[in-house]
Formats: structure tokens, C-alpha cells, sequence
């Protein structure tokens, strides 16, 4: 048997009846997580909100960085290490929800990158709405035994409570902002203000517990905020926060532009990926340009652009001037895991289906929801493909 996924059914993990390891990593008893549940869809509308009544992410982004500057951060948000000219990281976007899917990835992400220097999270920390008391089972027990820092960027869902969970995991255990005064009354920021989901008042009380799963020094890491960069041997790694709706704000477009100058190669980490699905999705700049203009501009050197919030792998060599760029949908971490087959025929920024990659394969992709409808229709005969079956159709 093939142990590669592109080579077997069985490489991918098909047919296999046994239960993993895993198990053993997790608590006695995790909350499964339905998005299908109203009270689940209610407690994430912040995002919803935003759109009809005005996004209030990048205002509440400026006051967390101000209050990071004021503590001590340093003012150009650059982590800088030690690291060799040659090393390896790992990136896992879209982590999970503290199940079994999330912890399923971790035996395979320790065996495959256990001894690398440090690790990005890439978008959706934790779901449903980045609540401190989650990080206990969703992000300090499944990563206790990663044994070098964790960095982070917040994807949409650690917005849902204006980001004061990931702020006191990740940015030195960062007090929660001062209130605003409330907006005029009957005024779209007033809906939205009015409508608006917040922690609960004792959220985080479980925080110092959860902290002692990853108690070494050789674990911890505090970066100067929600983006920021780190300098690791020649390379240069930017993470970006997108917000709640796939923007960046005029304040973080400049310190991009900014800390992406110079010759040093960079990678560019961000919460929305700039290819997805076979469309190019830019990301627009408050006052103007797009981060892809800077990923693509000569001067600034990048050699990647990788994204979270879409959980499965793709992948798009992109030429850029005569250079190669590779555009990365990374997402695939533990959340559920999003279709392949829905993909179309891949034609975009001179990249062809040819060149394009993706992971789950589309037919095997196709196999599993062919069935898994199958199995809620109760019409397992009219909807179920095999492998074989379901490869043949994308073909």
C-alpha cells in the first residue's frame, strides 16, 4: 500500500476502521460543535453585523495596538529570533473546535514537525467566537506537547468577541479595553452597538489553568500584537490580521508597506487567502491598494502568500514579473474540512489545472459527501460513490 494520499485511497486514510491515537490526547468529555445549532449561529452574527451596519474592526485593531505600544511593544511590531540560515516552521490554519477532528491532526503534526523552531497559527484560533475559558481544550491541551513557540494571526472568528481571548493568549496576557462611549441613539453604529455579541462578564476565568498544560519557557512567545512580524534566519514572515470581514485598515496597510521593504525574503501569513477556489481575492486597503499589491511588487521580495479561513490545502504558482510566487490556502488544521470537488477547472493568474494542487483530492473529496448525503437522505443507493467512481466523474 501507498503510503502517499495521491497515490491510494488507502494512503489517504480511506477504509480504515481503527481509531486513531489521538483519543488519548483528548479531555473525557469535548461539546461537539454544530453550526446547524441557532444558538451557535447567534452567538457568531458579529460578523453579519459588521456588514449591514458598518465594520468596527479596525477602530477596535488601532486601540489594541495602542495599548501593546504603550505597554512596551516594539513600535515596528518585529519579533526578532535566532534562528540558522536553515530551519523549518510550521504554518496550521483553521485549528478546530476542540473535537476530534482537531485533535486527530496532532500525532501527525508532532511526527512530521515536532523539531521545528516555531509554529504559526493561520485564522480561526478558536471557534465559534474566541472565548478565553476555549483555549484550555482548543489550543494550550492539543499543542501541549509541541515543545517550541506558537505565534498567531486572528481570523474572523476570534473577532466575534473583539478579540480579547486571543489578545490574553497571545500578546502578554493583554487587559481588556477600556469601554467607548455608546454611539447616537438610532443611528447604524447604535443597531450594530445594540445587536452586538460580547464575552460573557467571567470569561477567562479558566485561562490561568489552561496555561499550565504549556508551562515551559521553550513554549512561550508574546508578539507586540493582533499582526506583526518576525525575523527568522534570512527570512522574514509577516502575519496580517484581516478583521472580521477580509480588510486591512489604512494604520496596518502602512506598517505593511512598511516592513516589507527591504531585500530580506518574506512570506507573507494572512487570516483570507489571496487565491481561493480558482478566484484571485486581493484584499483591499483602507485608503487604497491591495496586500497583493505589495506581495506582488519586486522590491518587497516575497516568495509566498499564505492563507487560513477556507479548511483544505490549494496551492497556485503564480508568475509574478518572471518570478514565482506561491499563493497557499492552508486551513486545513482540524476544522471541518471544506469541499475540493466544488472547485471549477482552475484557470486564474496563468495558473491552469495543471499546475494547481489541492488536498483533499477532488474525486476523494466528492466520495465522502456523496456519501455523507447519502447517509442523511437515508438514499445511500441514489447518492454514494466510490473513490474510483467519484475520481472518474471529476476527470
Amino acid at each position: 500500500m501507498s503510503n502517499s494520499s495521491r497515490d491510494s485511497a488507502e494512503g489517504a486514510g480511506w477504509g480504515s476502521a481503527a481509531p486513531g491515537a489521538y483519543r488519548a490526547l483528548m479531555p473525557q468529555r469535548t461539546e461537539k460543535l454544530s453550526w446547524l445549532d441557532p444558538r451557535t449561529l447567534w452567538a457568531a452574527r458579529n460578523g453579519v453585523l459588521a456588514s449591514w451596519f458598518g465594520d468596527p474592526t479596525g477602530r477596535t485593531r488601532s486601540r489594541w495596538v495602542a495599548q501593546r505600544s504603550a505597554a512596551g511593544a516594539p513600535a515596528d511590531k518585529v519579533i526578532r529570533r535566532d534562528d540558522p540560515d536553515r530551519f523549518s516552521f510550521l504554518v496550521v490554519g483553521d485549528t478546530g473546535e476542540g473535537d476530534g477532528p482537531q485533535y486527530a491532526v496532532v500525532p501527525g503534526l508532532l511526527r512530521a514537525g515536532g523539531d521545528t523552531r516555531f509554529a504559526v497559527l493561520a485564522s480561526d484560533v478558536i471557534y465559534p467566537v474566541g472565548s478565553a475559558d476555549d483555549y484550555g481544550t482548543k489550543f494550550f491541551r492539543p499543542y501541549r506537547d509541541y515543545q517550541a513557540p506558537i505565534y498567531a494571526i486572528p481570523g474572523n472568528h476570534d473577532w466575534y468577541e473583539d478579540l480579547g481571548g486571543f489578545m490574553r493568549v497571545f500578546c502578554d496576557d493583554a487587559p481588556p479595553l477600556p469601554p467607548e462611549p455608546a454611539p447616537r441613539p438610532f443611528t447604524p453604529a447604535w443597531l450594530r452597538h445594540l445587536l452586538w455579541h460580547r464575552p460573557r462578564p467571567d470569561d477567562g476565568r479558566h485561562l490561568d489553568e489552561a496555561r499550565k498544560l504549556r508551562p515551559s519557557p521553550a513554549q512561550q512567545a508574546v508578539q507586540p500584537g493582533p499582526y506583526w512580524a518576525v525575523d527568522a534566519g534570512p527570512v522574514r514572515i509577516v502575519g496580517i490580521d484581516t478583521g472580521l470581514l477580509g480588510t486591512v485598515d489604512a494604520e496596518q496597510g502602512a506598517w505593511l508597506r512598511e516592513v516589507s521593504a527591504g531585500d530580506r525574503p518574506k512570506i507573507l501569513v494572512t487570516g483570507s487567502p489571496l487565491y481561493v477556489d480558482g478566484e484571485h481575492h486581493p484584499c483591499p486597503i483602507e485608503g487604497g491598494g491591495t496586500v497583493d499589491d505589495i506581495v506582488r511588487d519586486p522590491a518587497h521580495h516575497y516568495v509566498a502568500a499564505i492563507g487560513g479561513d477556507i479548511h483544505n490545502y490549494q496551492r497556485y504558482p503564480v508568475d509574478v514579473g518572471g518570478r514565482t510566487v506561491q499563493y497557499v490556502v492552508a486551513g486545513g488544521g482540524g476544522a471541518f474540512m471544506h469541499a475540493t470537488h466544488t472547485i471549477p477547472r482552475v484557470s486564474v493568474a496563468g495558473v491552469t489545472e495543471d499546475d494547481f494542487r489541492s488536498y483533499p483530492l477532488r474525486g476523494d473529496s466528492l466520495a465522502f459527501y456523496s456519501a455523507l448525503y447519502g447517509r442523511r437522505l437515508r438514499l445511500r443507493r441514489f447518492f454514494t460513490l466510490t473513490e474510483a467512481e467519484a475520481t472518474a466523474v471529476i476527470a
